[in-house]
């Protein structure tokens, strides 16, 4: 049966079903989600920057990808059904992204692979190319927690969706302005995730100083966890300049590792660039080990990709699938 591509700039509710059922195949099958937060939750509320390109085998959907646009540089990533691997369906919805990227004005492509897993290294090894950079998944077990306590003049309290997302996004946005993600964040990509079936305001812990937001530990119920086994996930934290080196972000992370497994969690997880060193000797201290690792590959555009896209790697593109 012939595939055909289909290129949408908003997953809406009628694609959803089908979108998340793919990707949760996939995640069952390779141990690692393969598309990231971020551009997903811009395809179902709709964006002019982002785009989803469906590869149908008739009626089933067989693959997914999403492509970010931003000036010169498109962001990718690529899953194929696990069922629907090994036909070049990958390859397929690889070239669509290219051709899509250079129509938009990019000049280099950057291909997510999450979970770093053999397909994936196949493509890079046939584009030549290497890591441009890397993202850790961590993760500890919630028992034989160290104890906390709170620097002097701090007080914690939970979000207010009502009166703090302002100052939230703010304070945001200063913490992680040098971050590629993360430093841009509009009202919108936070009111996005506050209607997420996940969020819950007493999972979201806000620390003042003198009534002023100065710092959060934003927690995550993980819903792809096993019901046996209970996950939460440090989802967004940070901490205000003006109380860097004061102790306040270890006691921010405990705590919310303590309220974790006052929820009933038995392990947390959360996300760090593999060149934060300051966080990543926070995170080692305090027991976090790698689970994944995820990395992202820099192509120049003006480099073709035919040499990939029409070769004989069976790999979809680079995620953690195989063609």
């Amino acid at each position: 049966m012939a595939a055909r591509i289909e290129t949408v700039t908003r997953v809406d509710q009628a694609l959803s079903a089908a979108v998340d059922a793919l990707i949760q195949d996939a995640t069952a099958f390779d141990g690692v989600p393969p598309v990231g937060e971020h551009k997903y939750l811009k395809l179902h509320h709709g964006a002019d920057a982002v785009r989803a390109l469906l590869i149908w085998e008739g009626s089933q959907l067989a693959g997914y990808a999403q492509l970010l646009l931003n000036g010169e540089e498109a962001t990718v990533e690529i899953v194929v059904r696990p069922s629907a691997r090994r036909r070049g369906l990958g390859r397929q919805l690889l070239s669509a992204a290219d051709v899509l990227a250079r129509g938009a004005g990019a000049r280099m492509l950057k291909l997510w692979a999450y979970g770093a897993l053999p397909a994936s290294e196949a493509i890079a090894t046939g584009l030549g190319v290497a890591p441009s950079r890397s993202l850790l998944q961590l993760e500890r077990a919630l028992d034989n927690l160290p104890s906390t306590v709170l620097p002097a003049g701090y007080a914690i309290r939970t979000f207010d969706p009502a009166r703090d997302r302002h100052a939230w996004l703010k304070l945001h946005n200063e913490v992680f302005a040098d971050h590629p993600e993360n430093g841009t964040w509009s009202l919108a990509d936070l009111e996005a995730r506050l209607r997420q079936p996940w969020f819950s305001a007493g999972d979201f812990l806000v620390a003042e100083r003198s009534g002023v937001m100065v710092g959060f530990n934003w927690l995550k119920r993980v819903p792809e966890a096993p019901p046996d086994q209970p996950e939460g996930e440090i989802y967004v934290i940070g901490v205000g300049d003006s109380e860097r080196g004061r102790g306040l972000g270890r006691a921010l992370a405990l705590l919310g590792l303590h309220h974790l497994r006052a929820e009933g969690m038995v392990a947390c997880t959360l996300f760090v660039e593999a060149d934060n060193a300051p966080a990543l000797g926070l995170y080692g201290a305090l027991g976090f080990t790698t689970r994944h690792t995820h990395r992202c590959y820099t192509v120049p555009l003006p480099a073709t990709l035919t040499r990939v896209v029409g070769s004989s790697v069976k790999a979809p593109g680079l995620c953690p699938t195989s063609a």
